[in-house]
């Protein structure tokens, strides 16, 4: 039988440990008619924060308005904002896109540039068009000193050929988010100074198997926790994931490097704060 919301999330006690989920799409249209729900169950479940993922000017523009419209009627910033063009929208790229985000970019809760990548699994755009976003997005970064929030999907050399363009130290912050990659590939995101984002695929039997396995050999300094909502689904009874399952995100990857739950909690929320620069 399946559980309810209320039921999956209990509310964390006052002096729970608080998470931070780095990437969550809440103008996906699965939350547009009750997000303000959606936000208000993961911050009782210990979700102190969430970064709300920009896929395009439209969905970037939204999403920096939940963020405004929250703290204008609960009175806490509990959501922050990510403005960019994921790659399968790298099409819709044009001369004036860079201009568009740099002015969203001034937003005091557009907190990175992304979710921008490259996606050559889908490849829903061509692969000129998605290395011509991801170039621009980067400059734009590196011009604005903001974070880079990365997407890749079989795509690994060429993403690191790119932002080889640059030198490392001109480079802001970095995490891949939402990795589902090889051991070897995400060593090499850290081995440059990366962060990497793991979702609740580490909570699946079989998919999260080989993530778990790679898991421990990667310093938890380098970890962030999301659950990319409304994807990425692992709880039973429903194939959708919420903010509030970060929780669970944490927990597991607790149980899978053999550190305390509160470490891992305490730890991966310094790590988003150092990273995003939010206080």
């Amino acid at each position: 039988m399946a559980t309810s919301r209320n039921e999956d999330h209990q509310p964390a006690a006052a002096n729970a440990v608080k998470v931070i989920d780095i990437g969550i799409n809440l103008t996906h249209r699965a939350f547009r008619a009750h997000w303000r729900e959606v936000v208000q169950r993961a911050v009782d479940a210990g979700v102190a924060t969430m970064l709300l993922t920009g896929t395009s000017l439209d969905t970037s523009q939204e999403s920096l308005k939940l963020a405004q419209v929250w703290l204008d009627e609960v009175g806490t910033s509990n959501l922050y904002a990510t403005v960019g063009i994921h790659p399968h929208d790298a099409k819709t790229w044009t001369e004036n896109t860079s201009d568009a985000m740099r002015e969203m970019l001034q937003h005091p809760f557009a907190v990175a540039v992304g979710e921008c990548g490259l996606d050559f699994n889908r490849n829903f755009s061509s692969r000129e068009d998605q290395l011509r976003a991801f170039r621009e997005q980067v400059k734009l970064a590196v011009e604005l000193d903001k974070p880079l929030f990365l997407h890749e999907r079989e795509a690994h050399q060429d993403l690191i050929r790119v932002l080889d363009e640059w030198k490392g130290d001109e480079l802001p912050p970095i995490v891949v988010h939402c990795f589902t990659g090889e051991k070897e590939e995400a060593l090499e995101y850290v081995r440059r100074g990366y962060y990497v984002g793991f979702t609740g695929t580490i909570c699946k039997k079989e998919r999260g198997a080989p993530l778990r396995e790679l898991l421990p050999s990667l310093p938890l300094e380098r970890i962030l926790v999301e659950t990319d909502a409304p994807f990425m689904g692992f709880k039973k009874g429903r194939r959708s994931s919420e903010p509030a399952d970060c929780v669970d995100v944490a927990r597991r990857l607790a149980e899978t490097v053999g550190v305390p739950f509160e470490t891992v909690c305490e730890t991966t929320t310094a790590n988003a704060r150092r990273f995003f620069r939010i206080e």
